[in-house]
């Protein structure tokens, strides 16, 4: 009988491990990570992000104040509205912006301190369904406060 406890106990045990494993740890990666120099004053996605493409990470940033309204998505930058991404569309430096996918599609109210964004990471040009260009996206799978 204990024999069959302790078997039982076992697999219960190999259960609950395989389980936990898909709350799988995020990768962090930062607003300097995403982009690398590869020629002067030339800069392209990172070896880092592209192999974060598909994978599990967090990012630290802000919402940018021109993310759009009523969407399911906004933009996040590295510094709290010092700078305008879109400013001059032709200097639109997307290396620098990740536009994030609120979780189930759900609208984000706007918050202006530091926040914390765990999600699917993307990297690569694409045009959304809104006509939105990005190189990088994060769905998110929480949105968090960020405190320093």
């Amino acid at each position: 009988m204990k024999y069959k406890a302790l078997i039982l106990l076992i697999i219960l045990m190999l259960f609950v491990t395989a389980c936990a494993s898909n709350n799988e740890t995020a990768e962090t990666i930062s607003f300097t990570e995403l982009s690398e120099k590869v020629a002067d004053d030339v800069y392209d996605v990172s070896t880092k992000a592209k192999g974060l493409d598909g994978k599990r990470v967090e990012m630290i940033g802000y919402m940018s104040p021109l993310s759009p309204l009523d969407t399911n998505f906004f933009y996040m930058i590295q510094v709290p509205g010092a700078i305008c991404p879109f400013c001059d569309g032709a200097d639109v430096d997307f290396l620098q912006v990740v536009q994030v996918y609120a979780p189930n599609d759900k609208k984000v109210d706007f918050e202006t301190h530091a926040i914390k964004v765990t999600g699917i990471f993307e990297a690569g040009e694409k045009v959304d369904e809104n006509n939105a260009t990005s190189i990088f996206r994060l769905n998110a799978e929480k949105i968090e406060e960020h405190k320093f």
